[in-house]
């Protein structure tokens, strides 16, 4: 097994490490400490079984559930996200093949998700890449005036805010049924990495939607600054799908976002949320 760094970027891809087999304990541990230090790590060429993939989210934390109980495959912590439908028309996972704007996973929880991959099934010929933005170096990189900023802030992260737009387009009972659920939560706008001391910055593009004891029009501003400067090129990992491709992330150190593809190209893709150790990995936590 070798772990290189993908040149550009700052994603390291892990080489010669059949997941299909069992993962001998020293490679297992170097697989998450690489994790831990890189925050996306690129597996190419997989074959792997829903069980398998189980098994590889297992080495990683403790699998979990996801919220979208209709995007659940047949092994429960899988989730399915397809533009493909059944043979009753129906929709087979979430997301379909529109673009997906730079997030966090849930932010807009008390405890959000931090470790995540995607498993490449069925790709679009066109389309359909996704990419990701480190807040370990956004954080690291911010002009002076950002930093003293942003040390200490706390923001608020709000569910209806993310989902609101589907809201007005006349989306289902269910996720108003979530917003009531849901209320908005506050996480610090900076967090410390346990061990290491490393800071990085959190926020999430369409959910943030205030800085606590700052005016609304300075708030914005700040934001505005925040997001221009965590998404600039020299910060992101741009992934190009290739069959059996499964790419791990740490959602508490990093955003994506997902390119659009043709409406009659066919995607599946396989996703797991992944409980990481809270001593080894950030867990943004609530701000009281």
């Amino acid at each position: 097994m070798r772990i290189e760094p993908i040149a550009g970027s700052f994603a390291h891809e892990v080489k010669d490490l059949p997941l299909w087999e069992p993962v001998d304990v020293h490679d297992a541990v170097a697989v998450r400490e690489a994790f831990r230090e890189s925050s996306v790590l690129v597996f190419r060429r997989q074959s792997l079984s829903e069980p398998e993939l189980l098994d590889f989210g297992k080495m990683i934390g403790e699998p979990c559930l996801y919220a979208e109980r209709t995007w659940l495959s047949t092994v429960p912590e899988v989730i399915i996200l397809s533009n493909l439908r059944s043979q009753d028309g129906e929709m087979l996972g979430g997301l379909a093949n529109k673009p997906l704007t730079w997030h966090t996973d849930q932010s807009y929880y008390a405890k959000p998700v931090t470790g995540c991959f995607l498993y490449g099934v069925e790709l679009p010929d066109q389309g359909g890449r996704t990419s990701w933005t480190s807040l370990y170096k956004a954080y690291e990189t911010l002009p002076p005036e950002l930093a003293k900023a942003v040390d200490g802030a706390i923001g608020t992260f709000s569910f209806a805010a993310r989902i609101g737009e589907a809201i007005k387009q006349g989306d289902n009972h269910d996720r108003k049924k979530r917003i009531a659920e849901t209320p908005d939560v506050q996480h610090p706008l900076v967090n410390v990495e346990p061990g290491t001391g490393r800071k990085a910055l959190y926020i999430d593009p369409d959910t943030i939607i205030g800085i606590d004891g700052m005016p609304k029009n300075e708030s914005d501003d700040l934001l505005d600054r925040l997001r221009a400067h965590t998404i600039k090129p020299e910060h992101v990992y741009d992934h190009e799908w290739g069959p059996g491709d499964l790419v791990l992330w740490d959602n508490a150190v990093v955003l994506h976002k997902r390119d659009g593809f043709p409406e009659k190209s066919n995607r599946l893709v396989k996703r797991m949320i992944i409980n990481l150790d809270p001593t080894r990995h950030i867990i943004p936590p609530v701000a009281h």
